[in-house]
Order: C-alpha cells, then sequence, then structure tokens
C-alpha cells in the first residue's frame, strides 16, 4: 500500500470514528458536516471527496456498527449455553454497543427505510438468539406464542433502558448499571 493510499485510509477511519461519537453525543439531526470538519480538523470538501454525501458517512458507521454486532452476538452467545450464561453473553455484547444501540433507537424516526430494514434485522437476528436458546434449554412447559411475549416483554425493557441514556461515554453503562434488574426481569419472565 502506497502512501497516498495509508493517508486516504487514515483520514476515513478519523472521520467514521470521530463523527460517531459526535453521532452518539449530538444525534443524527444534530450533525452537520461544518462539526465533523472541524472535529476531525479537517475540510468538508475532504469530507465530501471520501464520503460524497453526510447521509453516506452515516450509513457507513450504522451499517458498519449493525455488521460487527451481529458478528459479536453470533460469536458470543451460543444458544446452547445455559439461559443465565447465554443472557450474561447477549448483555456483554449490547454493554460494547450501548452508545451505538442507543442513539439509533432514539434517532430511528430519522433513518431513511434502508437503515430501518437493517436495524429491524438485526432485532430479528436477536429474537431469534433468544428463542432458539431457549428451545435448547426449556425449564417449563411455555407456548411458542407465550415464548415469543416473554422475549419481547425483556428486550423492550432493554430497549426502554438504551432510550433513557443520557450520557455517551465507555465508562457510563445503563446496561451495566441495570443488570441485576435486567438479569431478575429475565428469569422471572423464562422460569
Amino acid at each position: 500500500m502506497g502512501i497516498r493510499s495509508e493517508s486516504k485510509e487514515k483520514t476515513r477511519k478519523l472521520l467514521l470514528e470521530k463523527t460517531a461519537l459526535l453521532l452518539y453525543n449530538k444525534g443524527f439531526m444534530n450533525v452537520s458536516t461544518k462539526d465533523i470538519s472541524r472535529e476531525c480538523n479537517l475540510s468538508q470538501g475532504t469530507l465530501f471527496l471520501h464520503f460524497e454525501t453526510k447521509e453516506n458517512l452515516f450509513t457507513t458507521i450504522i451499517n458498519t456498527n449493525i455488521d460487527n454486532l451481529e458478528k459479536d452476538l453470533k460469536k458470543n452467545c451460543n444458544i446452547k449455553n445455559p439461559r443465565d450464561s447465554f443472557l450474561k453473553s447477549f448483555l456483554d455484547v449490547i454493554i460494547e454497543y450501548e452508545s451505538f444501540l442507543s442513539r439509533t433507537y432514539k434517532d430511528i424516526d430519522y433513518l431513511n427505510d434502508k437503515l430501518k430494514k437493517n436495524v429491524d434485522g438485526l432485532e430479528n437476528l436477536i429474537k431469534s438468539l433468544f428463542f432458539d436458546n431457549f428451545r435448547q434449554n426449556p425449564v417449563k412447559k411455555q407456548s411458542i406464542v407465550d415464548t415469543f411475549i416473554s422475549i419481547d416483554a425483556f428486550l423492550a425493557q432493554i430497549h426502554v433502558n438504551l432510550v433513557e441514556k443520557e450520557v455517551y461515554s465507555k465508562h457510563n453503562s445503563i446496561i451495566r448499571q441495570r443488570r441485576g434488574k435486567l438479569l431478575k426481569l429475565y428469569r422471572t419472565l423464562f422460569e
């Protein structure tokens, strides 16, 4: 890889990282290309050279996070693990992506239809993992409908917690703070 290619890749990576932090803190509607260029210490033209539009930059950030989150869920949330172990692994992954998920859920109405569909796909994957784990580790006789209602109730509580998140930093995890309550809810719903 040549010096010019390395420099372009570094600039692209800088744009993605700094814009993601701006998005988490300010929201999709409140970040301008001027904010991004100022934060990255680059011209707005450089941003457009790499991504053509602000929406392309945002789309790249969202889709990359969704892809990485899906990979981490599949890798870490083994459906054959006992329920508690599965749930703890799931919560660890959610904590890792908490800022992204929180901002995405808060600003879902501002996303285009394709991105909303990708978020729906992520949520369907999560529901499938929970359902498959439930089938692998049955504790009580529960109908499929009741199982999905329980899964939806549990995931809705995680969603509510993520939307309530106010301060975005690696050290401020609302899911970590409420982990005990989430574990208790999970056990109540499924045992």
